[in-house]
């Protein structure tokens, strides 16, 4: 039977894998003519954030209720494909199941950052945080979910990211090759954001560097590596209505 007519909510048969949640956000918005840019624009999301879902490099996001309403689609129906999840019969539970306050932390809290990784109980200098819903994309976060919020001054994180960009960072998610990660070093008055590029492994070793973002940021690599630390990797980018409404100003002053 042909795809059209049937329930749009559905998964249509194809020989394309779809059984992964990034193949199927990909295939619904290119059935809608859109771009990666256009989706993350109507979302409120970065580019980056639908590239790395449709790669599979990220599997979670708070973005993917609203990348379904967008899509046009179930929310179940983009998690879980034809088959619904036996737990969950619909997706106003699943949406609201569980709510947890995040600390949002800047890059120069430094040393906050790594204390907290330790203790839970530690909190960012201005007190701040963010809501993170916990319904299944992030049902597989570790306990220590932490926030960074971007400043203008914080170079190393462009053109990737931009001020005032809130990015969440998973310390105990699996690194995977290319992956945007949080680095710390001792002594430094910045956190800083650097690729995970993984340059040959050998069973459990791995020979990695740290590729900077910012071209005018050194990378790291063999011995530089001893007086690191990776404290997570990035799973998600918020951008605030009001950050985006700001960079929209200056671009046009720029202009």
């Amino acid at each position: 039977m042909s795809s059209s007519g049937t329930n749009p909510n559905a998964i249509p048969s194809s020989e394309e894998n779809l059984n992964s949640v990034g193949v199927r956000v990909r295939h619904y918005r290119e059935r809608l003519g859109l771009s990666q840019e256009e989706l993350a624009g109507r979302v409120g999301a970065a580019q980056q954030t639908i590239q790395s879902l449709e790669s599979g490099k990220i599997r979670k996001s708070t973005f993917l209720p609203l990348i379904a309403k967008e899509l046009g689609i179930d929310f179940d129906a983009l998690l879980f494909g034809n088959e619904q999840s036996p737990l969950v019969s619909t997706a106003r539970p699943l949406l609201m199941a569980s709510t947890r306050r995040v600390p949002l932390f800047s890059t120069r809290d430094c040393e906050r950052v790594h204390a907290y990784l330790k203790d839970q109980s530690v909190q960012s200098s201005t007190g701040k945080w963010v809501a993170m819903d916990y319904s299944l994309p992030f049902a597989e976060s570790g306990p220590r979910l932490f926030a960074l919020k971007l400043e203008l001054s914080d170079e190393a994180f462009q053109p990737e990211f931009r001020p005032g960009d809130q990015l969440v960072v998973d310390p105990d998610a699996p690194i995977q090759p290319s992956d945007p990660v949080i680095v710390f070093r001792p002594g430094a008055e910045r956190l800083n954001l650097s690729k995970y590029r993984v340059l040959s492994q050998s069973g459990d070793e791995v020979d990695y560097e740290l590729i900077s973002i910012h071209p005018d940021f050194p990378s790291f690599a063999g011995t530089e590596l001893k007086s690191l630390e990776i404290l997570g990797v990035v799973i998600q980018m918020r951008r605030p209505v009001s950050s985006r409404v700001r960079l929209a100003v200056l671009e046009e002053q720029a202009r």
